[in-house]
């Protein structure tokens, strides 16, 4: 039997001047999929223990600034949505400390060449991180390379690099130890291009945005 629930996603950080939060429903797999039921008018807060505000609605998502509430690190926050339909979701998170992980990659440059006389390399890196002892972490890695390249249209050109491992990992097993988070290549660029910059991001998450991830990534 089909029951009908609030979807809710937000990622809320310190160094975020506006937060978001999108609230849409699950959808029917299978029977009469239009039969859609509105949701109707939605309410929004947020609380950190002492303040609550109502977020702001855009055009596809609600927002809070953070001159109204501020996310701090180790700091609790509590979501609550409400439609008029009488559907209710909430959730919590603890929003994680900042810390230097001292974030390191190992480069290399593997060179390539056709029978045709076609020539190229690619820049590949192993990423690692220090984790802080102790406690669970749960991380989150991309890689990013931006190809400051005129001939693009936007400046620079910001792309998502392959990465050979999960994006989703844990320290299980490896509490304050150096571990390997993923590794990454960096196609060939242009000659015309007047630089190219990799971006390595590594977050630190809570257990529930982790595991809601990973189980999909998997």
């Amino acid at each position: 039997e089909f029951v009908h629930k609030l979807v809710v996603t937000s990622f809320i950080s310190p160094y975020d001047s506006v937060s978001f939060v999108t609230v849409d429903s699950n959808e029917r797999l299978y029977g009469d999929l239009s039969n859609r039921e509105p949701l109707g008018e939605i309410n929004v807060t947020i609380s950190d223990g002492s303040d609550r505000i109502t977020l702001e609605k855009g055009d596809y998502f609600f927002f809070f600034r953070k001159k109204n509430m501020a996310v701090q690190e180790g700091k609790k926050y509590n979501l609550e949505v409400s439609a008029a339909n009488g559907m209710k979701a909430d959730a919590e998170c603890t929003v994680p400390l900042s810390r230097d992980l001292n974030i390191s990659a190992d480069t290399s440059r593997i060179y390539y060449s056709d029978p045709y006389g076609g020539k190229w390399s690619e820049l590949k890196f192993k990423v690692y991180l220090e984790d802080p002892p102790g406690e669970k972490n749960y991380y989150r890695f991309a890689a990013r390379q931006m190809d400051y390249n005129p001939s693009f249209g936007r400046y620079p050109y910001i792309y998502d690099l392959f990465n050979e491992e999960k994006l989703w990992f844990s320290d299980e097993g490896y509490d304050g130890k150096r571990i390997y988070a993923n590794s990454a290549s960096c196609p060939s660029f242009s000659e015309v291009s007047d630089s190219v910059k990799v971006v390595i991001y590594i977050l630190n998450t809570n257990k529930d945005y982790f595991l809601y991830h990973n189980s999909i990534e998997a």
